[in-house]
């Protein structure tokens, strides 16, 4: 085997540890913006699609270190299973990107059905959901699911919540649900919170996607290599 395909197969995986790593913290770092809004936006029992890539790149950093040493020890057996490792996981990446893609419009849509049903409890027993609601509402300067208009379906009295105001005083809120927005977005904030989220997500989640096509071209490389060093190697496990 020669010095040089065998720096290319480490130089390969050790570019799959670190997009790997890469993909460890963008994914952490979306759900921990996830974690500021679980109250809206989680089921119980549903786990969030952060934590599955999460554990994926979880999976990638380990693979591009046992791959680093499988370049090492210049074993045919072990790169073979690597090449087989890598393919699989190329392919179960390719999968799950088509269905996020397909399936895109009916996640949104459970994500919106959601929180239409968190937000109808707003005001009930839960208090700790009320004030959720508000803060988050303030601080990503949003009201109600689509927009604030929603309030009038979920309060019922046309008033909207003390969280959409943008100066948080008495009354700041009566009778907005049923303002036009000319007149609403004087005193309140108008955009829906379903949007705000998406919007705030956005950067992290299009990073995320680039990463993940930077890592599939990377691992088709790696993939090339590790069988054709594999023909030449003469060590057999």
């Amino acid at each position: 085997m020669g010095c040089i395909s065998k720096a290319a197969l480490f130089v390969l995986n050790f570019l799959v540890f670190a997009v790997g790593v890469t993909v460890v913290v963008l994914a952490s770092l979306i759900i921990n913006k996830d974690n500021s809004y679980s109250n809206l936006l989680l089921t119980q029992g549903i786990v969030t699609v952060p934590i599955i890539v999460l554990i994926v790149g979880l999976a990638i950093v380990i693979l591009g270190f046992l791959g680093c040493c499988g370049a090492m020890k210049e074993s045919s057996c072990m790169l073979k299973t690597y090449a087989f490792i890598v393919a699989v996981l190329l392919i179960a990446q390719i999968v799950l990107g088509i269905l996020l893609l397909v399936y895109s419009q009916e996640a949104e849509n459970v994500i919106k059905n959601t929180m239409d049903d968190v937000f109808k409890r707003y005001g009930g027993d839960d208090e700790a959901l009320t004030k959720s609601i508000d803060q988050i509402e303030h601080d990503l300067e949003c009201c109600g699911v689509s927009n604030y208009t929603d309030w009038n379906t979920f309060i019922k009295n046309g008033d909207v919540t003390i969280g959409c105001c943008k100066e948080q005083k008495d009354g700041c809120f009566d009778g907005m649900a049923t303002e036009p927005q000319v007149v609403a977005e004087q005193r309140i904030y108008t955009q829906g919170c379903f949007y705000a989220i998406k919007e705030d997500l956005q950067g992290a989640v299009i990073a995320l996607g680039v990463v993940c096509l930077i890592l599939a071209v990377v691992e088709v490389m790696a993939i090339s290599c590790a069988c054709g060093l594999a023909k030449k190697s003469r060590h057999y496990a």
